[in-house]
């Protein structure tokens, strides 16, 4: 996907200031500040942290979305945002320093305005210093490095101008941005499958003498998923795993529900989620730990559960032809 900007334009919003600092000019883009502003633009659509929102009907940003943004409309609409951004900071107190960035751009033939925030670093370098006795290189910390294009930044959104659909991207604590732009989010992928897997342990837990074979079934089922399909289709995963059992399976719908789990098919893009089901590891009582890929839990050959007499269990692994020790 290539991305063509119109407009940029950066602001300083540095707590320590006691007032954010205004660009009056857009920010002239080279090849490499086009590049690091592209990456945390593609982080932003692409991560499992982001959400669809929707704006609510108070919000005020689509009617000013409405009109094309020339030069002055998108810089005044910059400062503004960039001084309502600086007012929750100051109300808030937990969300750091950082400067706004404001960015209008086309994407696949679609107009969007990109607005995020990179919060400031510290890290170590040199500062040289002139005196009479000639050159002298000092160590300091400077305390205002951006994240780099590696890193995905905590606070983000992107707005399709032609059709108002956001990406809301917000890692803060105190989960200010929906309020900031009169949002109403829908849960990220990130949020839904944590939101399944507390549905599904704790149904599980209330359900089940063994609820250790349970909860691996359901995470082998959702990585044999997105191992052919690169998707998780909730419903027909609860099915997999609790069809037998009408009641366990009825708790489990009703209970993700409530957590307003409403997609029937989560599409996987990100290769951490997939790793994470790839694999199971479990902690017992005793401190012993074990990791192993989770298709080999249903495999009798290689994995056994076995419920002893005095209530605990045992865990047989079998044809084991090397141990390595790490």
């Amino acid at each position: 996907m290539s991305i063509t900007f119109k407009h940029t334009i950066i602001h300083v919003l540095d707590l320590t200031m006691n007032m954010p600092l205004f660009s009056t000019d857009l920010l002239l883009l080279n090849d490499e500040t086009e590049s690091f502003i592209t990456r945390h633009l593609m982080k932003i659509f692409e991560s499992s942290s982001s959400s669809d929102a929707i704006f609510k009907e108070e919000a005020s940003l689509p009617k000013v979305l409405e009109m094309p943004l020339d030069t002055e409309a998108f810089t005044r609409l910059s400062h503004e945002m960039a001084e309502v951004f600086y007012r929750y900071m100051m109300e808030y107190g937990t969300i750091p320093s950082g400067d706004l960035i404001l960015t209008s751009f086309m994407m696949d033939g679609g107009n969007y305005l990109g607005i995020f925030k990179l919060n400031y670093k510290e890290e170590f370098t040199h500062f040289v210093e002139h005196n009479e006795a000639g050159v002298v290189a000092h160590i300091i910390k400077h305390k205002g490095i951006f994240p780099s294009a590696s890193k995905q930044v905590d606070e983000g959104v992107i707005i399709n101008t032609d059709n108002l659909k956001v990406i809301l991207l917000d890692g803060t604590k105190s989960k200010y941005l929906s309020l900031l732009f009169d949002l109403e989010p829908t849960l990220s992928v990130k949020d839904t499958i944590k939101a399944i897997e507390k549905v599904a342990t704790k149904v599980i837990e209330e359900h089940y003498d063994n609820p250790v074979s349970a909860l691996t079934e359901l995470k082998n089922n959702i990585s044999e998923s997105i191992a052919r399909t690169q998707t998780i289709p909730v419903q027909e995963i609860m099915e997999q795993t609790f069809g037998s059992d009408e009641e366990v399976f009825e708790s489990c719908t009703m209970q993700m529900e409530e957590y307003g789990i409403k997609e029937a098919k989560i599409e996987i893009a990100d290769p951490k989620i997939s790793n994470k089901f790839a694999s199971q590891k479990l902690k017992t009582d005793t401190g012993i730990e074990l990791k192993f890929p989770t298709h080999l839990f249903k495999d009798p050959d290689f994995i056994e559960v076995v419920n002893n007499p005095n209530g605990t269990l045992s865990i047989v692994l079998k044809n084991i032809s090397q141990i390595t020790n790490k």
